[in-house]
């Protein structure tokens, strides 16, 4: 049985059909404009929001609008966040911490933990969404989409494929605004191609995709940039080389990017984001940066028809960087849109510390920021996705 209060609040509210700026009841003689009540629910943290949608229908309809979670994901933008995966023990657990940090300590922020198996991997975060793929029973591939911000998971059909070695990778549309996984897989020299569209009213389901681009030694995490999807792979040729493969989420149509020719881009070189455009970064053709490492540089895609990069930034390192780096070995995460470098280790080594690293590409300069409560996961990968934003939109709605 419903209670007065409940009866109350269910009143207060009248959702209009149309996007207008008519006011909404909230007693017999006061008015709200329902781009007021907007406004206040986008300055809500994640909790309150959670407890808003429980208090009625109306609520909850508000708050699901297609309108309202793009605006909030618009306003997360403007506080990106760290998200850190490690997984251990068969569960794979969820941190984050402010991406914008100033030299110092900082404790990272316990999310959620899903389960995983040994062989789970992150693949990333997309626009609040973030796809792990595990290793399921008979040996199937199994990928899990999971929100943070509410706290859900959803296990997805296993891909179809007798190989055990998949490499997916999560996408989004930003025209039809679709999420899709595509995985790619290789058995006994047979390339499959496959595709699944998230939120759709059928169940959700594999399609097979044709490929005209033969390709393997799919390795790297690959990166989804303005709907286009890139990883690095082996192309078969003539002749063979290891270019940058695209992936058209909209159209589902795959071509090839060729490397500059001094570009030093191998199978585990990491590509990122550099201000909405596809960027690769390079550390003397190795994947690992220590402190014995030089310089690295950023290449930044220019025309993608004509195979165009540019050389945005060679990085000789300053000789304090040997210093703060000591004997860890680092690994790129990407860019962040202040023009910062971010590194970090992938496990945790003695005195069991983690550090994640800042270099300043116009200053040259670099700062390390020291993440507790880590020491706990000694044995364990350790993963971070940077530019996560909050999304308020619940899994059955995306």
């Amino acid at each position: 049985m419903k209670t007065r209060q409940q009866h109350a609040a269910e009143d207060a509210l009248t959702i209009p059909r149309r996007k207008t700026q008519s006011p909404v009841s909230v007693g017999i003689s006061e008015t709200i404009p329902f781009d007021l009540i907007i406004e206040i629910l986008l300055r809500l943290p994640l909790k309150s929001i959670a407890r808003c949608r429980s208090i009625s229908k109306s609520w909850a309809s508000i708050l699901r609008r297609e309108d309202f979670t793009e605006l909030f994901i618009t306003r997360s933008r403007a506080r990106p966040q760290i998200l850190i995966s490690c997984v251990e023990n068969n569960e794979s657990l969820l941190f984050s911490i402010p991406q914008v940090q100033k030299p110092g300590v900082i404790a990272a922020n316990y999310i959620m933990r899903l389960p995983c198996t040994h062989y789970s991997k992150n693949i990333g975060s997309l626009r609040g969404l973030v796809c792990f793929t595990h290793i399921g029973k008979n040996h199937k591939t199994e990928p899990v989409i999971c929100n943070p911000s509410t706290r859900q998971f959803l296990t997805l059909p296993h891909v179809k494929t007798k190989s055990v070695i998949v490499a997916s990778f999560l996408g989004f549309d930003p025209i039809d605004k679709q999420f899709k996984i595509l995985s790619i897989t290789t058995h006994r020299n047979c390339e499959e191609c496959q595709v699944m569209t998230l939120g759709t009213k059928k169940k959700m389901s594999w399609r097979m995709m044709e490929c005209c681009i033969s390709h393997s030694y799919v390795q790297n995490d690959g990166i989804c940039v303005n709907g286009v999807i890139y990883y690095v792979a082996g192309v078969s040729g003539p002749p063979r080389a290891i270019s940058i493969i695209c992936f058209d989420v909209r159209s589902e149509k795959f071509k090839v990017i060729n490397k500059a020719k001094e570009m030093l881009l191998w199978s585990l070189s990491t590509l990122v984001n550099y201000k909405g455009t596809l960027g690769a970064l390079l550390s003397e053709g190795y994947a690992e940066v220590t402190g014995e490492t030089k310089c690295f540089e950023l290449w930044v895609l220019v025309d993608a028809d004509k195979h165009e990069w540019s050389k945005h930034i060679s990085i000789s390192l300053p000789p304090l960087w040997k210093n703060i780096v000591t004997e860890d070995s680092l690994y790129f995460v990407g860019v962040t849109g202040t023009d910062e470098i971010v590194l970090s280790p992938r496990y945790l080594s003695e005195p069991y510390s983690f550090y994640v690293y800042y270099y300043n590409i116009e200053s040259n300069t670099i700062r390390r920021v020291e993440i507790q409560g880590m020491d706990s996961f000694r044995h364990c990968k350790i993963r971070l996705s940077l530019n996560h934003v909050e999304d308020v939109k619940l899994l059955q709605y995306i």
